[in-house]
């Protein structure tokens, strides 16, 4: 039950058990506040991995330039 896609003003749960039972996870971001907030609530105990919340890469995230975002994300490929 990783990862969600909202539709409307619902959020749609997907199951991605078979990634999670499959790959070795090692780190799991996640893309701003809301998604972390929807990681620990339906996911975190199932895989037993904290995530790192990176910053939002929504067009409503106006207060961060496309650099510093890009510098915040680096931190995936530091991992």
């Amino acid at each position: 039950e990783i990862g969600s896609g909202l539709v409307g003003s619902e959020m749609c749960i997907r199951d991605r058990s078979p990634i999670l039972n499959n790959a070795q996870i090692s780190a799991i971001f996640t893309n701003g506040k809301t998604a972390e907030k929807y990681y620990k609530k339906y996911t975190e105990k199932i895989t037993g991995i904290k995530s790192v919340c990176l910053p939002s890469t929504s067009p409503a995230n106006a207060a961060w330039s496309t650099e510093k975002l890009i510098d915040a994300w680096k931190i995936i490929r530091i991992r």
